[in-house]
């Protein structure tokens, strides 16, 4: 069975990850834990995690899958291109990114023309640089909160992009992507 790499960097969101672990370990679907290095990371919840590989480890004929967490602040993250290299080595795979997240996908070339979901204001990131082009078809924070979308995620072809608070609906989408049905009461929903 292939696996699916989940890519963890500094301040990472340990929680909006979580349900998707577990979710992983029921379906006894393998993963493998990634990072720019073999040093431990720091979660945005004060964990250490010891990463299994380095990105330059990746064997990609090992994977079908790839889980992208958010983060408390992740603007080192979007502007390293080692790490947005190995974001699109999973173009075509389905891709989970939850958050602020989905932000290494946009930078990254991989959300061109579809609809997402994140965890910031469109604002606020055109404070940031980001044009109104890239922006056109993103739900926001803000967004979320006046017209909630019930399925609690936005899921475009391979790739299914949620916001923070919904991190069980997202994890549930991101299973049925690869083929696991759990049922959501198994997250007491």
């Amino acid at each position: 069975m292939k696996k699916t790499a989940v890519l963890i960097y500094d301040q990472f969101c340990n929680f909006e990850i979580a349900p998707a672990l577990e979710m992983l370990a029921i379906a006894e679907k393998p993963i493998a834990i990634f990072a720019k290095s073999l040093v431990p990371v720091r979660s945005e919840e004060g964990l250490m995690v010891m990463p299994e590989r380095s990105m330059d480890q990746l064997n990609l004929e090992e994977y079908d899958s790839l889980l992208l967490p958010g983060a408390l602040d992740i603007r080192d993250v979007i502007e390293d291109e080692a790490i947005l290299s190995f974001i699109k080595k999973f173009d075509g795979m389905p891709i989970g990114a939850i958050s602020i997240a989905p932000l290494l996908l946009l930078k990254a070339g991989m959300l061109g023309g579809k609809p997402f979901m994140a965890g910031v204001n469109q604002k606020e990131l055109a404070d940031e640089g980001y044009t109104s082009e890239e922006l056109s078809l993103m739900k926001g924070w803000d967004d979320n909160i006046r017209e909630p979308i019930p399925e609690g995620y936005i899921r475009s072809g391979n790739i299914i992009t949620s916001v923070s608070y919904n991190f069980i609906k997202w994890a549930l989408g991101f299973g049925e992507m690869l083929g696991i049905n759990l049922s959501p009461k198994t997250f007491g929903l």
